[in-house]
C-alpha cells in the first residue's frame, strides 16, 4: 500500500509538473505570437519633416530612450530639469535623454555585474513600479542613435507624453529619487504607470512615437523594435 500510494503522489507530481510546463509553453507562444502582430506599424503616413526638430531614439540590447535637444521648438527642458536635480555641472549637455523602467531594475543595477536574476523576474514577470531616468547628454551620445525630423507640433505632441509619464505631488512637482543616479549628470524621477512584459521600456517608446504621429510599432516590448521604421 506504501509503494502504491507513493507512485500515486509520483503520478500526481509528475502531471502538475507537466501541465505547469504546457502553460508556460502556451503563455510564452501567446507572447511571441502578440509581440511579431505586435510590429504591425501605425501611422504608415508619417513622412520625415523637411524642416523641423531632430529627435533621436536610443536602443541598446535591453533599454531604448527618446533623446530631444534641449531647447527648441519652444520647449526647454533645462525648466523641467533645473541644474539643482543634477551633482554636477549640466552646461555641457546639448540633448536630454529620457527613458522610462522598472524601478527596481534602473536603482538595483547601476552596472551590469549587480544583475540580479530576481530583478530580472520580478520586473518581467509580476507588476511593478515605474521611474523615469533623465540623462544630460552632449552629440558624442548619439553615434548609435537613429535619428529623425518630425515637425514643431509633433514635437509638442511628444513633449506633453513625457511630461504626463511622471508621477507628481498634491502640489504638481515631480518627485525625484532621492540620492538615485549613474554619475553626475543623470537623475531619477518617480513615474506614472506599471511596468510588467506587456509594458516595457522599448513600449513607452514606441507609444511615444506613435503618439507624436511617427511610423512605429504598435506593440513593440523588445529591443531594437522601436528602430523598425525609423529612416536609415
Amino acid at each position: 500500500m506504501e509503494a502504491k500510494r507513493i507512485c500515486g503522489w509520483l503520478q500526481s507530481l509528475l502531471m502538475g509538473l507537466r501541465r505547469g510546463l504546457y502553460a508556460v509553453l502556451g503563455l510564452t507562444a501567446f507572447y511571441l505570437i502578440c509581440a511579431l502582430i505586435g510590429l504591425i506599424p501605425i501611422n504608415n503616413d508619417f513622412e520625415p519633416a523637411a524642416e523641423g526638430i531632430e529627435i533621436f531614439i536610443i536602443s541598446n540590447p535591453v533599454h531604448a530612450d527618446l533623446v530631444l535637444p534641449l531647447d527648441t521648438g519652444g520647449i526647454d527642458w533645462r525648466a523641467l530639469f533645473p541644474g539643482e536635480h543634477f551633482a554636477q555641472d549640466t552646461s555641457f549637455a546639448t540633448h536630454v535623454a529620457i527613458g522610462w523602467g522598472d524601478r527596481g531594475f534602473f536603482l538595483e543595477t547601476p552596472r551590469w555585474s549587480d544583475l540580479r536574476f530576481s530583478t530580472v523576474v520580478r520586473a518581467l514577470f509580476w507588476p511593478s513600479p515605474s521611474c523615469l531616468h533623465v540623462s544630460m547628454i552632449d552629440a558624442r551620445w548619439l553615434s548609435q542613435a537613429r535619428s529623425v525630423r518630425i515637425s514643431e507640433s509633433q514635437y509638442a505632441v511628444l513633449a506633453d507624453y513625457i511630461r504626463s509619464s511622471f508621477a507628481r505631488d498634491a502640489a504638481g512637482n515631480k518627485r525625484a529619487v532621492p540620492g538615485a543616479a549613474y554619475a553626475g549628470h543623470d537623475a531619477f524621477f518617480e513615474a506614472r504607470g506599471a511596468y510588467h512584459v506587456f509594458n516595457t521600456c522599448n513600449c513607452w517608446v514606441a507609444r511615444g512615437m506613435g503618439r507624436a504621429g511617427l511610423r512605429a510599432p504598435w506593440f513593440a516590448p523588445f529591443p531594437k523594435t522601436v528602430w523598425l521604421y525609423l529612416p536609415r
